[in-house]
């Protein structure tokens, strides 16, 4: 049997195949041991000490027993898979709506809902004060009112859309928690967006 012991990352490691052990039983001195069916090393943290050289491993055997031991996987509680069921249907509207903000800068969609609000209020009364829209317009070298067209044209189309990826995400949230309190993997795996 090959046998590496690495303190650092916290792994052993039997014919090649590295797992997760605890070490912290293991010698604070000790950096790594390297074992090799009848012999082996044991290297140190401090640089000026050479390697052991040792001809048995029996003061490492639980190490090796702790690779060969499988983990305790413990299943996550009712509340965690809750959680991560509203989590994911969470990411997939927070990606549809980056799907249709895509190729806008964050600070110009940052900037919509004051768009919007200029361009409507030029609608209701021409002679209301919109510095956002005055100097966006001048910027971009075209007539104010031709702008406000784009911005209600822009704010019009993306509403919808907005409106329906926000209440399927609602509603798919409202059939996570209809399950109620203890509800099966299976349950919340069926709701999908």
């Amino acid at each position: 049997m090959r046998l590496t012991i690495i303190k650092d990352d916290g792994v052993v490691g039997i014919d090649g195949v590295f797992k997760t052990v605890d070490l912290s039983g293991l010698d604070a001195s000790i950096r790594a041991l390297q074992w090799n069916d009848t012999y082996g090393h044991i290297e140190f943290y401090d640089d000026g000490m050479a390697n052991l050289l040792i001809n048995n491993i029996d003061a490492y055997q639980p190490y090796v027993t702790a690779w060969n031991t499988p983990p305790i996987v413990t299943p996550p509680t009712a509340a965690e898979m809750i959680a991560s069921a509203q989590d994911r249907i969470s990411a997939a509207y927070q990606g549809a709506v980056d799907a249709l903000t895509a190729g806008y800068p964050q600070d110009e969609i940052a900037s919509w809902p004051k768009q919007e609000t200029e361009a409507r209020a030029w609608l209701a009364d021409n002679t209301v004060s919109t510095p956002w829209v005055d100097a966006a317009a001048a910027s971009r070298g075209i007539a104010k009112a031709d702008f406000v067209s784009l911005i209600i044209g822009n704010a019009n189309a993306l509403a919808p859309l907005h409106g329906t990826l926000t209440g399927k995400r609602q509603k798919l949230r409202d059939e996570i928690t209809a399950l109620g309190s203890n509800p099966t993997q299976a349950q919340l795996d069926a709701i999908q967006w």
